[in-house]
């Protein structure tokens, strides 16, 4: 490590990253627009500029993401020389930018909006009217690009060119007539293409999905894990106003899936979002009934959802211990989203996790046609298919309920953005969930209503 004088405050800084990255890492704010810490820094933005000294030269006002850390650098990140070059640069980006903030996606997340008001820059010089550029240009089923908002950071074409490896956005023209495109006009295509929405920090690049339907500061949002494959990325999952759930985010998580998130995670709506639900208004009295079909029954056979948190595996494996019967979960058939960056092609999120409690892996092929079959946990009905009409009766622990004629009763349960827990990914990291709304009404946590299963077969008068 080097040490370097920030501020006034001696620090240690790694040689081989920006000074940026050193001054980010000690909680020293320096603006910036084309600097991503998972990108190559390209110092194109030209807002990361810092007043720095170095031996006995003058200081003179650097960009932070091109230049590195030496030892007894003197850095200044507040002095007026570096506000005042930063308010150039503002002048220049702002000189082209239209002023529809009040419709802007991006408003209240914006870091133009956040740098012009941090520094000042309330005006320009000049009279000149707007470039005007094309609006609402689609780029695939994924991204719609607002060219006239773009301030060519170049994040979008970098992050195509070296993380997925496959390029396919460019900066097309020269000069005033620079625009981002892509080649020959075709659409995006891949799995990753949101990413690139999270990586615009001025609202150039949107969301289709997402676009105009919600003010950010509306939303509720909640540290958790996506459920799509067993990589656990690390997500934000953000609801409007305790309702819908309107984006899934990358989280920052270095040891699984760093920035990035892919596109399956971050649209699935569906199922957490699916009407109707299953409320918890008869729970009682079906689990009652489901007390009498297992009191008759001794060999019923009981499965797990993938979708189980770590804590209520533990309290069904309790359970199903306790009858003295096998546990297991659904294992569905890889699918084919398997790629070479995060998705592991495995729908079960916490198999590992599942597996390590003492679960054994059961495809829903496997099933048979057993005389009672108690499915427990989300999406337990849809992972079991066709194999759910093999059984001639079937118990369902799940968010939705299932019109098959051999379902017997249905007990609701909370999706994994309603409740908190613990999944183990595919590499053993823990990923956590986070309650980002509530349940429907009367929902009880799963081994709530276990405990009240067992406590209610106790009480079962011993057969003659």
């Amino acid at each position: 490590m080097t040490k370097i004088t920030v501020n006034g405050r001696e620090i240690d800084a790694d040689p081989k990253k920006p000074l940026i990255a050193a001054c980010h890492s000690n909680h020293v704010e320096v603006p910036h627009y084309c600097y991503h810490p998972g990108l190559e820094p390209v110092g194109s933005c030209r807002i990361c500029q810092v007043e720095v000294q170095q031996g006995t030269g003058p200081a003179r006002v650097m960009v932070a993401c091109r230049t590195f850390p030496a030892e007894g650098m003197v850095v200044q990140t507040e002095s007026t020389k570096a506000h005042d070059t930063r308010r150039e640069c503002l002048e220049f980006l702002l000189k082209n930018h239209p002023l529809d903030c009040p419709i802007c996606d991006k408003a209240g997340e914006c870091d133009l909006q956040d740098y012009t008001y941090s520094e000042g820059q309330g005006e320009g010089r000049t009279h000149e009217p707007r470039r005007k550029l094309e609006k609402r240009k689609s780029l695939g089923d994924v991204i719609v690009l607002d060219e006239e908002r773009c301030i060519l950071c170049s994040r979008c074409v970098r992050f195509f060119e070296e993380v997925t490896k496959k390029p396919q956005l460019t900066v097309a023209d020269l000069g005033s007539r620079s625009t981002i495109a892509t080649f020959a006009d075709r659409p995006l295509t891949g799995n990753y293409q949101g990413n690139i929405a999270d990586l615009c920090p001025v609202g150039a690049l949107t969301l289709s999905k997402f676009r105009f339907q919600a003010r950010v500061w509306n939303l509720v949002k909640m540290a958790s894990t996506c459920a799509e494959c067993s990589r656990g990325c690390s997500t934000t999952v953000e609801v409007l106003r305790g309702g819908e759930v309107k984006r899934f985010r990358p989280r920052e998580n270095a040891e699984v899936n760093k920035w990035w998130l892919c596109d399956t995670g971050r649209f699935a709506f569906g199922p957490v979002n699916a009407k109707p639900r299953l409320d918890g208004s008869h729970n009682r009295a079906s689990l009652a009934q489901l007390c009498n079909l297992l009191a008759q029954d001794a060999g019923a056979l009981i499965v797990a959802s993938p979708f189980c948190t770590q804590e209520e595996g533990a309290a069904l494996l309790e359970f199903v211990r306790e009858r003295g019967a096998k546990a297991l979960f659904l294992s569905p058939a890889p699918n084919a989203l398997k790629d070479d960056l995060l998705h592991t092609g495995d729908p079960c999120p916490n198999r590992r996790g599942l597996t390590e409690l003492g679960f054994a892996p059961l495809a829903p092929s496997e099933i048979g046609s057993p005389r009672t079959l108690v499915l427990v946990g989300e999406r337990s009905a849809e992972l079991a298919g066709a194999a759910l009409a093999m059984a001639q009766r079937v118990a369902l622990f799940d968010t939705q309920a299932s019109s098959a004629p051999n379902v017997a009763l249905c007990i609701g349960v909370a999706t994994h953005v309603e409740k908190s827990g613990t999944w183990i990914n595919v590499d053993g990291k823990k990923g956590v969930l986070g309650a980002a709304k509530p349940p429907p009404n009367a929902v009880r946590p799963l081994p709530n209503l276990l405990t009240e299963l067992a406590a209610l077969l106790r009480a079962q008068p011993a057969p003659r």
